[in-house]
């Protein structure tokens, strides 16, 4: 952009310099020759301007102006002096009297100072584009890092209640069963940490990671969990970031199931709200009044934070105690399919 600034601005001054003065015949037409030559003197300095602005580069924006006007000068002193070197020793002109010298320093300073800022600003704001640019891509990789982070926050409960549950069922020598939840958490974690954290997954996938999870602790709780799934077939080609349903549903389980002493029902339950993919956790537990229980919140402010990092405004959590009992916790992301 700055090089073509440059041919454009001398090719006008050129030309608007040439036709005046052939309008006004003041000057014989074999002038144009030389004129030429010096305009390609001038674009020979402004390109000289160009290196000298983008050598500056590292130096603060106030430095650059003075930089960038003063580099005026020079350029249109020796501007002037090879006009007339051109014109009066090489072509044959009558020389310029001091004062049309002086003026005509000063109009080429203008003209050269009013080009090095246009070519100052030029670079300027290319640089604030590439700085812009390279924030942006660092910002994204920032948040692809932090949303790895996120995903990796397994609730290491989830993994030592199940290696517990696993040693008493040995311990009973109820080795078939030992050996199924062995397999469920194997295929469950093979599964879970081979996933890239920043992709998305289909509802269909992630519900089917959730069954491998809810398989491993029916075997926990065998007579207390009771699941019920609702995705309708049309959701499960649906995107949604990996795992973003596996806090809830452990919320479910470590304080509706696990602290009740009578059977509970799990629900997972995902409908289209009007172009939102609406994902309900609930449960019937017996819950206490009073606040959030803080294991709870954690988890919950993970999948807010992943949800922010991938969908921004359009990604909500909205979660809280049932009038009925239990704990709900529902979360709305646009809507979009696979493929």
């Amino acid at each position: 952009m700055s090089v073509a600034v440059i041919f454009m601005l001398w090719a006008l001054q050129f030309t608007t310099l040439t036709v005046s003065h052939l309008i006004r015949n003041d000057v014989p037409a074999w002038v144009i020759m030389p004129r030429m030559f010096v305009s390609c003197i001038g674009i020979g300095l402004s390109f000289l301007i160009l290196a000298v602005n983008r050598w500056a580069a590292k130096m603060s924006l106030v430095r650059r102006i003075v930089i960038a006007a003063g580099l005026a000068v020079p350029a249109a002193g020796i501007h002037s002096l090879t006009s007339y070197f051109v014109l009066s020793h090489l072509f044959g002109l009558a020389p310029l009297e001091a004062e049309d010298y002086a003026l005509s320093i000063l109009d080429w300073f203008w003209f050269y100072a009013s080009q090095s800022l246009m070519l100052l600003a030029l670079i300027y704001g290319a640089e604030l584009g590439e700085s812009e640019e390279r924030v942006t891509r660092l910002r994204a990789e920032a948040d692809a890092i932090h949303i790895k982070l996120l995903r990796y926050q397994l609730n290491p409960h989830f993994l030592f209640n199940t290696l517990n549950s696993i040693a008493s069922l040995i311990g009973k020598r109820r080795a078939p069963e030992a050996e199924a939840m062995v397999l469920s958490l194997s295929d469950f974690l093979r599964t879970s940490l081979s996933m890239d954290p920043a992709r998305q997954i289909t509802l269909g996938e992630e519900i089917a990671l959730q069954a491998l999870y809810l398989d491993i602790e029916r075997a926990r709780f065998p007579h207390r969990l009771q699941v019920s799934i609702d995705v309708p077939d049309r959701l499960k080609d649906a995107l949604v970031p990996n795992l973003i349903t596996q806090p809830l549903i452990e919320n479910a389980i470590k304080y509706g199931v696990a602290r009740s002493l009578v059977p509970v029902r799990l629900d997972v339950i995902a409908r289209d709200e009007h172009g939102l993919l609406s994902i309900e956790v609930r449960d019937d537990g017996e819950s206490a009044p009073g606040p959030i229980p803080p294991g709870t919140s954690i988890g919950l402010i993970n999948i807010s934070e992943r949800l922010r990092l991938h969908f921004g405004d359009a990604g909500r959590l909205a979660a809280g105690r049932r009038s009925t009992g239990g704990f709900s916790a529902r979360i709305e992301m646009p809507l979009t399919r696979r493929g």
